[in-house]
């Protein structure tokens, strides 16, 4: 086992189901050389014994008289964990070989970072694959699920921080998590697929076949109460208002989108983006002119909003006819 490299602890929560076995062979085919497993016995005393390596790597079966809920069931990982670095991983779900590894790679050049994540396939149960996964926007991250949990690696420093699961949840834990985690660091985004997770396996009730849309409502106002204060942060930031006004203007709420414009040019008068938002409100308007001079105003760089990007390269070949 390599001694220069980070040790990662791989923490599993087990309810001892039959994909556990699974979820152990993805993690013994990592490519990274430094791990060890933890997998907490979340279904309680009745769990089978497991051997003490996976792999390659070291296994710690951690035990628990009584059954516990997720929250409970990953901080207890957390506490047994070793590892300089900590990454969840369900036991339904698996990592491809290189997943550890391109995050750890990710990571060496951003010391300042303390988290990073990739995309990942959800699977399931007819074989049907979606790609998931999306650069992080702090703006939108109390209601955007931007990654699997699985897909994240991040740091022992940010438990020594104060970041815990909130034994409140009995879903959506995990994001909870990982919006505490953004208040601590910044988070990179490898635009590779590392990890799969498999929908209908689960019995969480946020996915698959059973998912329970009435439970994860409950769960996700349940998160906008915990974090109110900082929703409204958020909710003023300029990148926050002017994908609202782009909402606005998808569904013809002009006058509202314009008044919103106004208000984040008052505050970034140089910003790309805001300006690209003016040239596309001008050319709603039929006036060629007006959004001609907003894309001069705009200059050479393009929006950082993928939408309105796409906004501006359509309203250029429209500004050649007109």
């Amino acid at each position: 086992m390599s001694t220069t490299q980070p040790l990662v602890s791989v923490l599993v929560r087990s309810m001892d189901r039959p994909t556990l076995s699974r979820t152990l062979e993805s993690i013994a085919t990592q490519s990274y050389a430094n791990v060890e497993v933890v997998v907490i016995a979340a279904c309680g005393s009745r769990h089978r014994d497991l051997p003490a390596t996976c792999g390659a790597f070291p296994l710690r079966l951690v035990r628990s008289e009584v059954q516990l809920r997720r929250a409970a069931a990953a901080n207890a990982a957390l506490d047994a964990a070793r590892g300089e670095w900590l990454n969840l991983l369900d036991d339904d779900d698996v990592f491809l070989p290189e997943h550890i590894a391109m995050l750890q790679a990710a990571l060496a050049p951003q010391p300042q970072a303390q988290l990073a994540y990739a995309r990942s396939f959800a699977i399931d149960a007819s074989g049907a694959r979606v790609e998931v996964g999306t650069r992080f926007k702090r703006w939108r991250h109390l209601d955007t699920p931007f990654f699997h949990s699985q897909a994240a690696l991040f740091s022992r420093k940010l438990i020594d921080a104060g970041v815990r699961f909130d034994a409140r949840f009995d879903i959506l834990e995990d994001m909870d998590f990982f919006v505490q985690c953004a208040q601590h660091t910044p988070f990179v985004f490898v635009e590779r697929v590392t990890s799969i997770s498999y929908r209908d396996d689960g019995e969480s009730g946020t996915a698959g076949a059973r998912r329970d849309t009435a439970r994860i409502d409950a769960a996700a106002a349940q998160l906008r109460s915990k974090w109110a204060a900082l929703e409204r942060r958020l909710h003023a930031m300029p990148e926050f208002r002017l994908e609202k006004a782009l909402w606005l203007l998808e569904h013809n709420d002009r006058q509202s989108a314009q008044a919103e414009t106004r208000a984040i040019l008052d505050e970034r008068p140089d910003w790309t983006d805001a300006h690209a938002l003016v040239a596309l409100l001008a050319a709603l308007s039929g006036d060629a002119s007006g959004a001609r001079q907003a894309l001069l105003r705009a200059g050479d760089t393009e929006p950082q909003d993928p939408a309105l990007r796409q906004h501006v390269a359509n309203l250029r070949a429209w500004l050649q006819t007109h």
